[in-house]
């Protein structure tokens, strides 16, 4: 049986102004690729049928997009935040609430990772370049590529060491990170300046990704193990 792979929407405006569903096609292709079939699971307030959805699927991305609002973590905005609206937290922690009673796998990228950390009850730093003042990396590059931008190590027997070893070569498009851990994560990476990068779940089959596999897969196959690895636990 093939996997069903369900992606959570992100929302957007089109030209008309009207609210559309929207996931980059780099996710996607990535899915594909891993020989896997991705459904987008639409943004919805309806969390019965959100309930439904989820039966249909074997795991679950968790996709990047804008900020999650901080009070979901009990702080007040800072400047730099540009938080993608309730609704749409609403929708994806409800759907996360639902794929970890299921304990269906989860990949969650970038957002997706905040969103699981703080789904658990940990924090994040709003913005690297401000509160994290040691990081001698520029985190948030300004032009979208498909290329690596930094080295980040991997700790020993995690699952993405078994899948890279203990140092790989990431990307980086975010001003956020996880700051205190949620329940039950265990960080499994680190960027050079310390900022966390990568974390599992101790008992449920998730894991957190800070950079963007999706866009490192358009140029090369270095990503395909971590896509094929999530498919595996999806096929079981």
């Amino acid at each position: 049986m093939i996997p069903i792979i369900g992606i959570a929407a992100n929302i957007d405006k089109n030209r008309f102004n009207q609210t559309v569903t929207s996931i980059p096609v780099y996710y996607t292709e990535s899915i594909e690729r891993a020989g896997a079939i991705p459904i987008i699971i639409p943004f919805t307030k309806d969390y019965k049928a959100l309930a439904t959805m989820t039966t249909l699927v074997h795991g679950f991305i968790f996709p990047g997009g804008l900020d999650i609002t901080p009070e979901f973590y009990n702080e007040i905005p800072g400047k730099t935040v540009s938080d993608a609206g309730k609704d749409l937290d609403l929708f994806q922690l409800e759907l996360l609430r639902l794929a970890m009673a299921d304990k269906k796998p989860v990949l969650a990228i970038c957002r997706g990772a905040q969103l699981v950390n703080i789904a658990l009850g940990g924090t994040l730093i709003q913005d690297i370049p401000s509160q994290f003042p040691a990081s001698d990396l520029v985190h948030m590059q300004k032009t979208l590529s498909f290329d690596t931008d930094h080295a980040v190590e991997i700790e020993p027997e995690s699952r993405l060491y078994k899948l890279f070893g203990p140092h790989i070569r990431v990307n980086s498009r975010h001003h956020q990170s996880i700051k205190t851990p949620g329940k039950g994560l265990v960080i499994t990476a680190r960027a050079t300046d310390g900022v966390i990068e990568a974390a599992q779940h101790e008992t449920l089959p998730m894991d957190l990704i800070q950079w963007h596999p999706e866009l490192l897969m358009q140029k090369n196959n270095a990503m395909l193990p971590l896509f094929n690895a999530f498919i595996e636990r999806c096929s079981l």
